[in-house]
């Protein structure tokens, strides 16, 4: 009778490698940081005016694409101060204020083109160009400052208008429960 010999029990190191988990889990985050809605860059810091009442939002409405305009105070730095701003006042000085369109500051005489491309983008399909009507499906909100001359306000308003906007929102702070 032969005897067989047993096989030398080999030992596994069994590990968890957690680079290639460490590697996914950083192309995740990275992959939610840049696909996540990024719209609230375009709302900037401002001290809104109270409205009297509030629109309720249709649930039912799909999401249209917003192009958000702020009209704001310019910030102070080195090159610029503004006192009057800074204690609190109410400035109307027209070269204080600026125009901000997707995070850049937008000078007046240029405000019509950024805002024809804007309205380019989104055109009505149903309307005829042969008619001479161009109507945007885009959406324009204006948050302004409360401070802000009305005048850039309306500005604003004329150039969607000029430009082929209709669909025209003016941004205000929610009121005081009880007011």
């Amino acid at each position: 009778m032969s005897r067989r010999r047993k096989a030398p029990t080999v030992k596994e190191d069994v590990t968890c490698n957690l680079i290639p988990m460490v590697d996914i889990m950083f192309l995740l985050l990275l992959f939610f940081l840049l696909g996540a809605d990024m719209s609230q860059r375009e709302q900037a810091d401002l001290v809104l005016p109270t409205a009297s009442e509030i629109k309720e939002a249709d649930k039912n409405k799909t999401e249209e694409r917003t192009t958000t305009v702020n009209i704001q105070h310019r910030q102070d730095s080195a090159a610029f101060s503004c006192p009057v701003n800074a204690q609190g006042g109410f400035c109307r000085e027209a070269d204080h204020w600026v125009i901000v369109i997707r995070g850049r500051d937008v000078p007046r005489a240029e405000l019509k083109n950024q805002l024809k491309a804007e309205a380019d983008e989104n055109l009505e399909p149903d309307i005829d160009p042969a008619a001479g009507v161009r109507l945007s499906a885009q959406k324009v909100t204006i948050r302004a400052d409360k401070a802000a001359p009305y005048g850039d306000v309306n500005k604003v308003i004329e150039t969607c208008s000029a430009v082929g906007i209709y669909k025209v929102e003016v941004g205000a702070a929610v009121p005081a429960p009880g007011s």
